[in-house]
């Protein structure tokens, strides 16, 4: 049997999922403060970071001065610009170190845009499978993108369970999946920039068909985060329950 952890980390990301001797982090932030989670061994074996954030990769630096090794880190593929407004220049070398000292250490690395075919999982580690649906590579790589324009979006199975991650995607990113996939959902939808309105595109949210929404927040750090238009939004399209971190706490699925 499988666990799936939302994990409450303020307003950030952590998710881990454990199947057997696989261990699986979307997002790092604060992952210290979850270590009774991570295998005994030391030894994980994908981190997902949808996004040079802080506030998704931080949990890195633990990793590192705790001595875990990780078999794969998967990152996105954004580009940063001159002068980016989205991203700090200080994050974005604090994020590449990091990624470089996993490297020295046998970590392969990956950065990938959407997949091209969907008739095969991006990466099938028999108990749990990812495809990766965002950032398409037009929009990610675009004059004026952003880095949420590049957030990675992946679908994961897990047993009969399916999550969609959307890590902090903005609404141009959001809406060309909305435009260009079927059932990429159905499940769980873990809401994109913790429950801000650029990343609650609505007919993305009704797409989704979720059955249980996710948010990972924590009012009072950020204005307007959680937006209440897009609370509801989750909402009124989501068929069971809208959890929030802040409120709710974390959150435990099996498979």
């Amino acid at each position: 049997m499988g666990e799936f952890h939302c994990l409450n980390v303020g307003c950030a990301d952590t998710s881990i999922i454990i199947d057997g001797a696989n261990t699986f982090l979307v997002d790092c932030y604060n992952i210290g403060d979850h270590s009774n989670l991570l295998p005994k061994s030391k030894s994980i074996t994908g981190v997902f970071i949808t996004h040079q954030h802080r506030d998704h990769y931080l949990g890195l630096q633990y990793l590192k001065d705790n001595g875990y090794s990780i078999e794969y880190l998967i990152f996105s593929p954004y580009d940063r610009r001159n002068g980016d407004n989205s991203i700090t220049l200080d994050e974005w070398n604090e994020f590449n170190s990091l990624k470089n000292h996993f490297l020295t250490k046998g970590t392969q690395t990956r950065a990938p845009y959407r997949q091209d075919d969907f008739n095969k999982p991006w990466w099938d580690c028999g108990g749990v499978r990812f495809e990766i649906i965002g950032p398409h590579k037009d929009i990610a790589t675009s004059a004026t993108r952003e880095i949420h324009d590049a957030s990675l979006v992946i679908k994961t199975y897990m047993g009969e369970r399916v999550c969609l991650f959307t890590g902090d995607a903005s609404d141009t990113c959001l809406n060309k999946i909305a435009e260009t996939t079927t059932n990429f959902c159905g499940d769980i939808l873990h809401a994109s920039h913790h429950g801000s309105i650029n990343g609650a595109h609505l007919e993305f949210i009704k797409k989704c068909n979720a059955q249980h929404t996710v948010v990972s927040t924590s009012s009072g750090v950020h204005d307007n985060v959680p937006h209440v238009t897009a609370l509801s939004h989750y909402k009124n399209h989501t068929a069971n329950f809208v959890r929030r971190t802040d409120v709710d706490g974390t959150w435990k699925w099996t498979f």
